[in-house]
Order: structure tokens, then sequence, then C-alpha cells
């Protein structure tokens, strides 16, 4: 009991880059993530803010120095594999990168290959950026979010995915080959080269086991659990059984319907909770995985201090046996009070 004591619950935080251009002036467009120059001191930059803001908390680095961080982890933002695959993304001074859906046709989709990973921008231009820092500091570290494959899949392809799924299936189980495969190229060669795939996405992994390899679910809420163990749930095994340790990412509300289909995952070693989930469901499914309890950053621009510790305090009630626990709040804007950023800590 007295060790456990000790040892804090895992916490963080991640800012939209609207918080970081609105406070801090940070830009970015393409250069700030393929700039080897730009990388370094923009990264430099994000830790002595929040050292200087949230210091007391844990948080940035005290005279922050430079270091070849590949990827930000102090954002979460992913756009690599969707770009290498055919969509044109569009770059904003102050928020993140946006991808554009390609609306591929069904002859386009049948057209597709796993690219070539050293030869296909962007990550030809980001294995550039990673050259010129290992160079320059002989090590690299940090990562780039690889998504996840019906992610994916719906910036090629649109909505007309969920069409294809009653119409199309073997078009589906082509695209989503495809796009596993790169996936898991990615994942391995950054991984490869860094240490870390997926810290870039929820920092909050560094804490937990910086080799943990998330495959981001964020759209899997828009289809019924049938139609994830029909057609999804085959690559995320393929997945799980090529990048171990492996994770889940499940940013939506309602993560009690799938996480059953979940638990058929092999070597399922942690999930991140969408706000609005039935954790102690999830719980009941997923007893051994680690959770990552996620807060609502909509919410939490209008609340309390109080009413922020509140969630927290249900959250933790519900989720289990706390060494199996920790909190995160992702994409919180420049209207976010400091207090409430607090008040996380605090209650947690």
């Amino acid at each position: 009991m007295g060790d456990r004591a000790k040892r804090p619950l895992p916490v963080d935080v991640i800012f939209h880059p609207d918080w970081w251009h609105t406070h801090y002036g940070l830009d970015f467009r393409p250069a700030f993530h393929f700039d080897p120059v730009v990388r370094v001191e923009s990264e430099r930059r994000m830790r002595q803010a929040l050292h200087d803001r949230f210091g007391d908390l844990g948080l940035g680095e005290a005279e922050a120095k430079p270091r070849p961080v590949v990827g930000s982890v102090h954002l979460a933002i992913g756009f690599v594999v969707q770009a290498m695959l055919g969509c044109d993304v569009r770059f904003s001074e102050n928020a993140a990168p946006w991808v554009l859906c390609a609306e591929l046709s069904d002859e386009q989709v049948w057209a597709l290959e796993v690219p070539a990973i050293e030869t296909t921008s962007p990550m030809r231009e980001t294995i550039t950026m990673m050259d010129a820092l290992e160079k320059e500091f002989g090590y690299l570290e940090g990562d780039i979010p690889w998504d996840g494959v019906q992610n994916v899949a719906l910036d090629l392809r649109g909505q007309r995915l969920f069409l294809d799924y009653y119409d199309n299936p073997e078009l589906v189980h082509h695209l989503f080959g495809v796009i596993a495969r790169t996936i898991q190229r990615v994942a391995t060669y950054v991984q490869g080269r860094t240490g870390t795939s997926s810290i870039s996405l929820n920092r909050i992994v560094a804490s937990i086991n910086p080799r943990l390899n998330l495959h981001s679910n964020c759209s899997v809420q828009m289809i019924s659990r049938t139609s994830y163990e029909k057609y999804l749930l085959p690559y995320e095994c393929w997945l799980a059984e090529r990048l171990q340790p492996y994770g889940i990412h499940h940013c939506g509300d309602s993560l009690e319907r799938v996480v059953e289909a979940y638990a058929q995952v092999p070597g399922l070693a942690y999930v991140d909770v969408g706000w609005g989930s039935d954790v102690a469901a999830c719980r009941r499914a997923l007893p051994e995985a680690f959770f990552s309890l996620r807060l609502n950053p909509a919410r939490l621009r209008t609340q309390t201090p109080g009413e922020v510790r509140n969630d927290v305090a249900q959250l933790l009630k519900a989720a289990g046996p706390l060494d199996k626990v920790a909190l995160c709040c992702v994409a919180m804007d420049a209207a976010t009070p400091d207090e409430n950023v607090r008040a996380i800590f605090e209650a947690a």
C-alpha cells in the first residue's frame, strides 16, 4: 500500500494547435513538421512554455535544450499515411493539418498499392528530416501518428465506404489490406529509428510503456459491432500480431458497444477510453488492459474546477484498480481555463 501511495497516477494533457498559436505564436505550416531547424526549435519552445506555465504540475522542461524530436509529441495529429496513399493535406498556422478526402473511385481503390516508404511523400520528407537530425544529434526521439485502418479508409474513399460494406465487400478488403500493410511499414520504420511509434498520438504512452503501438479507432463508433467484426477486426488482429505491445485509441463516447470485440484482439494491453463511455462495463470486458481515461476538452472549457474534479472522481471510481489507469485530456483550445487544467492534476 505504501509503495502504491508513492506512485502517482499518470496524467497528461495535450493542447490544440490553436492554444499554442494564440498563447505562444507557434506556426503549424509545413516547416513545423519537416524543417529540422524549425522542428527542433518549435519543440524546445513547447517544452519551455509548458514548464513556465505548468511546471509545478510536472509538465514541460526547465531550461529546455534542443532535442531531435521527430514529429510533435505535444500535439495529436496524423496525416502521413493518408497523404502517402493519395490524400491532399492543407496546412494552417493555427490548426492541425487538414486531410482532404480523396473520394477515390472504384478503379482508383483497386489500383492502390502499398507505397515505398523511403520515396513517397510526405514520408520521404520526414526521413530526410530524420537523417539530418540524427547526423546532428547522434540519436532520434519522438514519432509520427500512423492513424488507423478505417480512419484512413474514410479519408481515401469518403462516405461511400459505408455503402461498400454492403455493396462491395471485396473492395473494402483490398482497401483495408493496403492500408494495414502501409501502417505496419510506417510504424515499424519509425520505431526502428526512434524507439517509439505512438507517443505523438497520446503522450501518456511514455509514462506507461513507450514501446506501445496505438491503432486509432476514432471512427469505429460510426459503425455497428457486426461491421467492425466482419471488416475491421481481422486487420486489427493482423496489426496486433506484428506491432506488439499493442493498444487501441478509442476516443468515441461508446466504447462499451465494441469492447467485447476488442477483447478478441491478441495481446491487447492498452485502451484509450473516450469520454462518455461506460467505463465500468469496459473494465469488466477488459480486466487486464491498461485504461487511459479521456476527459472531454469541450466540456472542460466551461466547467468550474470543482466540476472537473467531480468528473475525474467519477471516472476513477468506475475504472477499477488504479494501477491500471491513467488520465488525459487531448485537444484543449485557447479558451480552456488554466485552473481547469490544474484541477485535473489536483483530482488525480
